[in-house]
Order: C-alpha cells, then sequence, then structure tokens
C-alpha cells in the first residue's frame, strides 16, 4: 500500500498507473438487467509515461448504479467516487503533510474556542452554470450542510451537528458560528459530503437534488449524459482553473470526457481490465489480483485515510454484548493474521486500531488485539457463559448467538466474517453470517438484537460523529462516558490535547469498552490500465481531474 518514485507534485494520494488489454462484450458492460505519486505496491507495472496527454475518454467502473446523488447522501463510495470530480470543497485534506490546504477557501481559521470559523473565497471561482462561486454561494450551502433543506427534506449533514448560522463578512469572507466547540469541523469542510453546489441546485426539491442531470457544481468535469442504471457520461469543464493548492495540474482536465459504467459482478470486473472494456474498475477481489498483474495490468490499492478500519461495530441493544469481558473476549478470539493470510491479500493491512495506520492521530493497540483464545475463554468464564452440550455457550438459558449484517459493497467482508465465525466456534460463540446480505441488512440496521454491523465509516478528526448518537448505526445505544469523551475531544483547544483525546477515544472503543472489534485497514483495490494514470484522494476517490491515457 506504500508509494514509491513520487513526482514533485502530488495531492496526498497515491499516484498510479493503470493498463487494460480485452475480454469481455460491450454488452456485458451494459449491464441494464443488473440492478479517492508514484507506482503503488503490487502493481505489475508502472506508468509508461510521466508526462501529460491530453484528451481522450476514460472509462471507470463502478459498482452499483446510483439512484440518488444529493451531497449530503454521498457517504458511500459510488457516489462520492463520481461527485470528487463535480463538486469542489472549501478545503482539501494532504495526507502528506497531514495538514488542511486551501481549495475554493484560499484561507482559513479558528477561534481558541473551536465555536468560530472564518473561511476567505477565492475569486473568480464560477459553478458551470455561469454563476458566482462567492462568499454568499458558500453561506448557502454551510446553511444546507449545517441546518438542512426543510423544504426538500434534506436532512443536516452529521458531520456539521454543531453548526449553528453563518454570515457573509465583507466582500468574500465567510464566518461560521458553532452551537458547541467543534476541533474537527475545519477538517470535515474537506468532504465530499460537503460540496459546494449552485444557489439554483440548492432551491430544488429532493427529487431534483438527487438527479445528477440537475446537479450544478464547480468542479472540473460537467454532466453530459445518462442511461439509467448503465452509465454516466462527463465532459471536462474547459475553464476550470482552481485545483486544490498543491495540485499538479492547475488547470482543466487532461482528457475529455468521464464514463463511469456500472459492473455489480465482481468476478467480470478483472476480465473488463484486462479486455480494454473499461480504464479503472473498483472492487477487485483478491484472487483476481495476480490474474491481473500476470496480464501485466495493475493492482493499485487507495488507502481509506479518511475512514475507520473495517470492524464489526458492536451494537449492544439486545443486550448480549453489554457486558464489556464478553466484547473483550470476542476482540481476543479474533485471528487478523489467519484473516489476513486466508481472506485478503498484500493490498490489505491488518488493522492496529480503529483508524488506519495512516490516519491522523492512529495509536498501535496491536499488543491488546493478539490472537489469544485462551483469553477469550477465560473472559467468557469469568462473565457466566459456559459451554453447553452443542459447544455454544449459555447464560441463563440464553445461548451466545450473535449475528453479523452489512452490505456486500465489500468483495471481503462475508468470507472474512466466515472465517471468524469458525474462530468463534473455538471459543464456544456462535456467529450467524448476514454479511453482504443487502436484503437482511435494509431491516437489520434498525434492529437493536442484531449485535455487529461489518463497516467502516468516514471519520474527520474524531470518532464521535461514528459512535455518538443515540441512533448510530453503528452501537445503537449512547454511552454516556463515551460520549463526554467525544464532546470533550472536540472541544480541544490545542493540537497536543486533540490528539491525546483521539487516542483515548481508541483506547477506549478498542480495548477498553471493546464497542470496536477492528479488523484491517480500508483499501479500496481498483484494476486498471497501464496506458493510463490516475491518482486517489484520502477518502479512496479516484481524481480524475488530473488522470491521462498513454495511449488515448
Amino acid at each position: 500500500m506504500g508509494n514509491t518514485n513520487p513526482p514533485a507534485k502530488r495531492r496526498d494520494r497515491a499516484s498510479l498507473g493503470v493498463k487494460l488489454l480485452t475480454v469481455l462484450s460491450v454488452a456485458t458492460l451494459a449491464l441494464s438487467a443488473c440492478g479517492s505519486g508514484g507506482q503503488a505496491a503490487g502493481n505489475a507495472a508502472g506508468p509508461v509515461s510521466t508526462e501529460p496527454v491530453q484528451g481522450g475518454t476514460f472509462v471507470y467502473a463502478e459498482v452499483t448504479p446510483i439512484n440518488n446523488w444529493q451531497t449530503q447522501a454521498a457517504r458511500f463510495y459510488e457516489k462520492s467516487n463520481v461527485l470528487n470530480s463535480v463538486l469542489d470543497r472549501l478545503t482539501y485534506f494532504n495526507t502528506e503533510t497531514g495538514k488542511l490546504e486551501g481549495w475554493i477557501a484560499s484561507e482559513f481559521g479558528a477561534n481558541k474556542d473551536q465555536t468560530e470559523f472564518t473561511f476567505t473565497i477565492r475569486d473568480g471561482v464560477t459553478f458551470s452554470d455561469g454563476t458566482a462561486l462567492d462568499a454568499a454561494a458558500v453561506k448557502g450551502n454551510l446553511d444546507a450542510l449545517g441546518l438542512g433543506i426543510k423544504n426538500a427534506q434534506v436532512a443536516p449533514n452529521v458531520d456539521f451537528t454543531a453548526y449553528k448560522s453563518a454570515e457573509v463578512v465583507g466582500k468574500n469572507k465567510v464566518k461560521v458560528t458553532l452551537k458547541d466547540p467543534d476541533a474537527n469541523f475545519l477538517r470535515a469542510t474537506s468532504s465530499v459530503t460537503a460540496g459546494l453546489v449552485s444557489p439554483a441546485t440548492l432551491k430544488l426539491d429532493n427529487a431534483g437534488q438527487s438527479a445528477i442531470a440537475k446537479i450544478v457544481g464547480s468542479g472540473p468535469f460537467v454532466f453530459e449524459s445518462e442511461k439509467t442504471d448503465e452509465e454516466v457520461t462527463f465532459a471536462k469543464r474547459a475553464d476550470y482553473k482552481w485545483a486544490p493548492e498543491t495540485a499538479a495540474n492547475q488547470g482543466a482536465a487532461y482528457l475529455d470526457k468521464l464514463v463511469v459504467k456500472y459492473l455489480p459482478e465482481v468476478a467480470h470486473r478483472a476480465g473488463a481490465v484486462q479486455t480494454g472494456q473499461v480504464d479503472l474498475v473498483r472492487g477487485l477481489q483478491p484472487v483476481d489480483e495476480q490474474a491481473l498483474k500476470g496480464s501485466g495490468d495493475q493492482v493499485l490499492p487507495a488507502q481509506g485515510v479518511d475512514l475507520t478500519t473495517n470492524m464489526a461495530a458492536v451494537r449492544i441493544g439486545s443486550g448480549t454484548l453489554a457486558d464489556a469481558k464478553v466484547r473483550q473476549a470476542l476482540q481476543a478470539g479474533i485471528d487478523r493474521q489467519s484473516i489476513k493470510d486466508t481472506v485478503l491479500s498484500d493490498s490489505y493491512v491488518i488493522a492496529d486500531s480503529v483508524l488506519n495506520h495512516a490516519a491522523p492521530g492512529f495509536i498501535d493497540l496491536s499488543a491488546d488485539l493478539a490472537y489469544n483464545p485462551e483469553k477469550s475463554k477465560a473472559l467468557l468464564d469469568e462473565a457466566g457463559w459456559a459451554v453447553g452440550a452443542d459447544g455454544v455457550r449459555e447464560k441463563d438459558g440464553k445461548k451466545l448467538e450473535l449475528t453479523i449484517t452489512s452490505s456486500n459493497n465489500s468483495v471481503v467482508i462475508k468470507p472474512a466474517f466466515e472465517l471468524i465465525e469458525q474462530q468463534w466456534r473455538e471459543i464456544g460463540v456462535k456467529l450467524i453470517n448476514r454479511a453482504a446480505d443487502n436484503t437482511f441488512l435494509a431491516t437489520a440496521m434498525i434492529d437493536k438484537n442484531i449485535e455487529f454491523f461489518g463497516t467502516r465509516q468516514f471519520a474527520y478528526g474524531g470518532l464521535g460523529p461514528v459512535f455518538g448518537p443515540a441512533n448510530n448505526t453503528q452501537t445503537l445505544n449512547a454511552d454516556t462516558e463515551l460520549n463526554a469523551l467525544f464532546a470533550k475531544e472536540r472541544a480541544a483547544t490545542s493540537d497536543a490535547e486533540h490528539k491525546e483525546l483521539v487516542a483515548e477515544e481508541q483506547r477506549q472503543l478498542v480495548t477498553e469498552k471493546a464497542l470496536s472489534l477492528v479488523l484491517w485497514d480500508e483499501v479500496q483495490v481498483y484494476g486498471g490500465n497501464s496506458d493510463a494514470h490516475i491518482e486517489f484522494t484520502s477518502g479512496t476517490a479516484p481524481i480524475f481531474q488530473g488522470a491521462w491515457k498513454t495511449g488515448k
């Protein structure tokens, strides 16, 4: 997952080259019947050229069709990966420096109490409809993010819960006032879910704000056409000239067009790259990685710095996992190295905390995550769970049977929990594996009796927005002690204090309370063609504004 040969200028992402050959038919990719440097480690071949080539069409295959493009709803890869090229943000997070950089805001800052923030808006920026992206437009967007849009039934952004108001100060400045301190507010302005849309877009009803054809942004690509459930085509914006301040390409995209196709069938993704039907595909399964390398194509692991690690988030609503000893026993009962060796590939890194290794504030909890089934058994004994005749532990007439739910977005989530199911049987725990079952997920998400949610979530600085709210989907409970810690972290007035509080959040979630059974660092594994060059954001989204193809 590391990078080698980085160029002098690089937008905090792994720069990668991609090459395609030719096997699936175009009809297969039509899918009408189907429902975010240098070469990355693991790549079979490096870029042929480092000089950008102008022109051409880049074909990108996403996992599933997208039916709702509303900005605040872009917390899923299939949405954020595309909107990243349509919507600009106030700030940009650079993982090389670990700092925020200017984007639409040329300058930004906060008061000591983290309750007031100011943004100086760049001159000359416009939305693709010609409207100025000025201080007034930014205020309108911030109000929508922080307060929601009642008439359009758009809920507030979960990362802006402390938002109170915004006002235009002078010609090109906006001041934001929060109800409560939030040291992570600035970081959240770099998220795709904080993408800036035109004033006209904000006035649309919910259906309008959910339609990609009607969303107007200031980004490097603009909507051109759409074939429902098949593909969306975007054209480059020729007058684009306001990329993040350290972007290698400060002007318009090198590519002429971007075509986003949908390829739900995981078994077809590697073949689509090898046959030249697509230039880049997300969601490559481990078994196909060696095949791509062998054919001269590339495996491109994009680190999810903006996200938590992949985990089984504990939901204690049923009462079965109310005892921390039981949760700690389950944590110690996971053999993560075995999962890596059996289910994953070299593109994946075993988790050592709820934050991934590259995330700001990460602390190494690997010593507390060592596989220790004997410790697990002892903890379960202490908690009063005795082994029954069938090998499954029991207490007060109730068996220790637990259920996991998750979406099918990850190609490795189901087999990973199949292995955990075997490991937990050794300590007397029965796991009902409903991972990757989207039908079951729809009802399980609001069912307090479902004990685990297999997930990874965007976490911009602190972990409060993920684990704090009483109605969050991670734990379905509000832990009073944790919420007090989250509030203290958000109110931190120095980097040193914030860092220590984020460290304590990790210790509590992983070790003391064991509400996050961590598995591996978030990574999205892409397959691509070495004739193309692509980089990724800290949220694993492809950056098409700086992409190009050697052979157009």
